[in-house]
């Protein structure tokens, strides 16, 4: 085990994702994650208190992760058409193949199709990205 100090929430975080990926979410446990990470089950309690929570915390790191990559893709020199390909990329292509790659891709988009506060953080969080290239409506 690792010690307790040693140990952050994005850690745990990047466990869960892979669990989420590996078992899908209706069977990821607590458990699952603990070994991913390498700590006790215990202690992520003290980080989370949910399977669900594990889920919004992700996806919530995720989607920084796409904002701060599209502010690169929005500072660069590319035309303003290459960039608008690179943010879809960044928030639409490179997440499906991500979750396609897994080795249960439906199970794994269950949870994220009925779950829609993460849609609607999610599609908020990409318009943003956009509005720089396509304006205000």
């Amino acid at each position: 085990m690792k010690d307790k100090r040693s140990i952050t929430r994005s850690q745990i975080i990047d466990a869960a994702s892979d669990c989420f990926a590996e078992y899908g979410y209706d069977k990821t446990t607590f458990n699952d994650v603990a070994k991913k990470a390498g700590i006790s089950r215990a202690l992520i309690y003290t980080y989370f208190k949910s399977k669900q929570e594990f889920f919004f915390a992700m996806m919530d790191e995720k989607h920084k992760n796409y904002l701060r990559q599209s502010q690169e893709v929005l500072d660069s020199d590319l035309s303003s058409k290459e960039k608008l390909r690179k943010i879809i990329d960044i928030w639409i292509i490179d997440p499906h193949r991500i979750i396609y790659k897994s080795p249960l891709p439906n199970i794994w988009l269950k949870p994220v199709k009925s779950i829609q506060e993460s849609e609607k953080l999610l599609r908020g969080d990409f318009i943003k990205s956009l509005v720089p290239l396509i304006g205000y409506d």
